[in-house]
């Protein structure tokens, strides 16, 4: 379903195959479908782990700082499921391993196995494919968020604040899997690709910076999306909250843009086609839904006809 863009601004009907750049689409803000199971500290535990956990070897581990939050988290979980915790010093972070008793399964790998995160690579990371609850779900993105994201405010030269909240990942399922998330819980994101770098135009210590795989970017910024993902998020390292907050104060007072929606369900908003691409051949499922019924693909509003 696209808006004309000539004469009166009403709806038609256009075959996705038709779809041009340009073409205004819309698509559902929320998406408020969840299950019953998995909590809010599991979730935040699965998003720290798929960020910066090790899940291919026997143990599990984790780094990050030890004067945050983050770690602190991870020092409690491990111990509510009777293994201990050994930090290893590795300059201003720390490697957590949580072993457990000789002879018995660790369940805390359990819990990571029960998700279906345990024993995947970098690249191969994935969200549980699994109805699970809102709490774990908002849990998850938290923990992603405070390990693998970022949260930017900028001030520009006329006194105006922006900002931002990027996640990155080098899995291109995961990463759109986390785009999908956002927008069941109504943030609308900018999901692009940064490719691997080549030449040796970036230094460190005098060594060339070479990326091996894709950088995949998941990036907030719209006003009202960051202020409903700062309601949602509980980040536990001090100085993303505190950013978070400040930005989501700063860029409060802007009202979605409605007027273009002349009076339809807010829970619908509209986009612009910027890339018409072929991507090939994919395998596809087929939906059986009445005539004039709307449904969600690909997180567009489509119509069976």
């Amino acid at each position: 379903m696209t808006q004309r863009k000539k004469g009166r601004q009403a709806w038609e009907w256009k075959r996705t195959d038709s779809l041009m750049p340009g073409d205004r689409i819309p698509f559902p803000v929320v998406a408020d479908h969840f299950g019953t199971e998995g909590s809010a500290r599991d979730g935040y535990f699965v998003g720290a782990m798929l960020g910066d956990g090790g899940m291919t070897s026997c143990t599990p581990e984790f780094h990050g700082d030890p004067q945050d939050g983050a770690v602190e988290f991870m020092r409690e979980f491990a111990a509510d499921y009777g293994c201990s915790v050994r930090e290893i010093p590795l300059g201003v972070i720390v490697r957590l391993r949580f072993p457990f008793k000789s002879g018995y399964r660790n369940p805390v790998t359990d819990c990571l196995r029960r998700y279906d995160v345990w024993g995947r690579r970098c690249d191969e990371k994935a969200l549980p494919n699994s109805v699970l609850s809102r709490e774990f779900w908002i849990g998850c993105l938290s923990g992603l968020i405070d390990t693998d994201g970022c949260v930017r405010q900028r001030i520009n030269p006329r006194g105006t604040v922006h900002g931002s909240v990027e996640y990155a990942t080098v899995s291109p399922e995961l990463a759109a899997q986390v785009s999908d998330l956002l927008l069941r819980f109504g943030v609308a994101n900018r999901l692009r690709t940064v490719q691997r770098r080549q030449g040796a135009d970036r230094l460190i210590n005098g060594y060339p910076v070479v990326s091996r795989r894709p950088i995949h970017i998941i990036e907030v910024s719209r006003a009202t999306a960051l202020v409903r993902l700062a309601g949602l998020l509980n980040l536990r390292i001090g100085y993303k909250a505190c950013t978070l907050e400040q930005l989501a104060h700063a860029v409060g007072h802007v009202a979605p843009a409605r007027s273009d929606m002349h009076g339809y369900d807010e829970a619908v908003a509209l986009d612009r086609v910027k890339n018409v691409a072929m991507v090939g051949s994919r395998r596809v499922y087929g939906v059986t839904v009445r005539p004039s019924r709307l449904f969600v693909v690909n997180g567009l509003v489509l119509g069976a006809g």
